[in-house]
């Protein structure tokens, strides 16, 4: 199957630049010499991060009539941007979804941004209600080169945009399991990277914990 399969304009688009071997470095070419010798000096691996949604990326833009929250552009963005990383990485958009409201064609459609063969480490931003069910529909669709590839979900209790979220300590521990992980699906969740299918929800605490 096409890893372009089933998607068409801006979509195919995006991920066709964003993924495109050269995509990643026409910035920096673009600023002269001086930024090409720092950019040569940084680390090679490409981190591709999907956004799909869930409380992580949920904001509240209304200032009347209620609190009703809209998922908007990736906290991933913005907690990045905030610090000096040493690694080359792309933000794409899968959905931007309330995760209980993920269905199969969202799911597939991570896949596909997951299954190209340039990407080999990928970071989802999702909703914590279904992150362990879409982390098993992915492990359960690996083969071939997708065996290869690191790819942890991670999302957060609270807003990115609220000041006491732990947005920014989920992302930071994912984008480092990412580096240190062997190939599989895993879960970064409560200061936790495990294995998806050694995971599951304290329905209780709503942390993420360890199978018994």
């Amino acid at each position: 199957m096409s890893w372009s399969k089933g998607l068409s304009g801006e979509g195919l688009d995006e991920l066709r630049r964003v993924l495109n071997r050269e995509a990643y470095h026409d910035e920096a070419k673009s600023t002269g010499s001086k930024r090409e010798k720092i950019v040569s000096r940084r680390s090679n691996r490409k981190l591709l991060i999907i956004q799909t949604g869930g409380t992580i990326d949920k904001d509240y833009p209304r200032s009347v009539a209620g609190y009703a929250f809209e998922i908007t552009e990736p906290a991933v963005k913005r907690i990045l941007a905030k610090v000096n990383v040493d690694f080359v990485h792309k933000c794409v958009t899968a959905c931007r979804k309330d995760s209980m409201a993920m269905k199969t064609a969202d799911r597939v459609k991570i896949l596909r941004y997951c299954n190209h063969p340039e990407v080999g480490h990928v970071l989802i931003t999702h909703g914590t209600d279904t992150m362990i069910e879409t982390a098993k529909f992915l492990a359960d669709a690996q083969k071939g080169d997708l065996k290869k590839k690191v790819i942890v979900l991670t999302g957060a209790m609270r807003p990115e945009k609220f000041q006491d979220s732990d947005a920014a300590f989920n992302v930071g521990v994912a984008i480092g399991a990412l580096d240190v992980c062997e190939p599989g699906v895993y879960i970064c969740m409560n200061g936790r990277v495990r294995l998806f299918s050694k995971v599951e929800r304290d329905k209780k605490t709503g942390l993420f914990v360890s199978k018994l």
